[in-house]
């Protein structure tokens, strides 16, 4: 007989949003697909060991878990590889967070086509692919939920992330057509744009270490603060185990009231 123990992708999961979801998820007995991308050219995320300790961790708690690495999920064949390691393992997927994106700020008449390319590549491109790879087999199975992470700069562009801005607000608005497109099916689709996080990347390049640069970021932000990823984890949650259907083709924005 099928388990129906529930099975969850998530992609980058070495970073970011990864350990503290998969944490949340965990309470509810899922098992995991854990992605980790290739170190270099392929993204701006360097790979590292916390992927196995999460794995190990993970199993601490009664979840099995398979980590698939090195597959670039700009590409069909990358997703198509995270979505494969869930069958051949567990013969289902229940649900999928896709953690997608690049940053580039700067003046509009500065950027190159290089640029240009990266843009698309790691912030549409991503999102494009990662969800013609994980409905299929929702569908088929008839249940399943998705959460794309895109970025709030993509509901409130501003000078000098044009390009990254653009290219964000792009995938949101697929998110949100891919879902109502897929709305009676049982599988739901939603996005997640996030800002103003508390995460090395984020502190780094806002120079929060600097008390005056970190008093003017917190000033940009309603409630005069940055938010946890483990709060984002447990929002993520909601989305994702099945405790709430009834919500998708929605862009949320995460931002601490910054956009909306």
């Amino acid at each position: 007989m099928e388990s129906v123990t529930p099975v969850a992708l998530i992609t980058n999961a070495h970073t970011y949003v990864g350990a503290p979801l998969a944490r949340v998820l965990a309470r509810s007995g899922h098992r995991f697909v854990l992605h980790v991308p290739r170190a270099g050219r392929d993204t701006a995320l360097q790979s590292d060991d916390g992927v196995d300790r999460l794995a190990s961790e993970l199993g601490s708690l009664g979840c099995d878990s398979v980590v698939v690495r090195n597959h670039d999920l700009s590409t069909a064949e990358g997703n198509a590889a995270c979505v494969d390691a869930a069958l051949s393992r567990f013969g289902r997927l229940d649900a999928a967070c896709l953690v997608t994106g690049n940053i580039a700020v700067g003046s509009f008449l500065k950027v190159n086509p290089d640029t240009w390319d990266t843009m698309k590549r790691f912030n549409l491109d991503m999102v494009f692919h990662g969800l013609q790879a994980v409905l299929p087999p929702m569908l088929a199975a008839g249940r399943g939920q998705v959460v794309v992470f895109t970025s709030a700069t993509g509901a409130r562009p501003e000078p000098r992330t044009s390009v990254y801005a653009a290219t964000r607000a792009g995938a949101n608005a697929l998110v949100r057509a891919v879902g109502l497109e897929h709305a009676a099916s049982g599988v739901t689709v939603n996005a997640i744009g996030t800002n103003f996080m508390d995460f090395p990347g984020f502190r780094d390049a806002s120079g929060m270490d600097d008390p005056e640069r970190a008093a003017k970021v917190l000033a940009q932000v309603p409630m005069h603060r940055l938010g946890s990823l483990d709060e984002l984890a447990e929002f993520t949650a909601v989305l994702l185990d099945g405790r709430s259907r009834f919500q998708t083709g929605q862009f949320f924005s995460y931002s601490g009231g910054w956009s909306t």
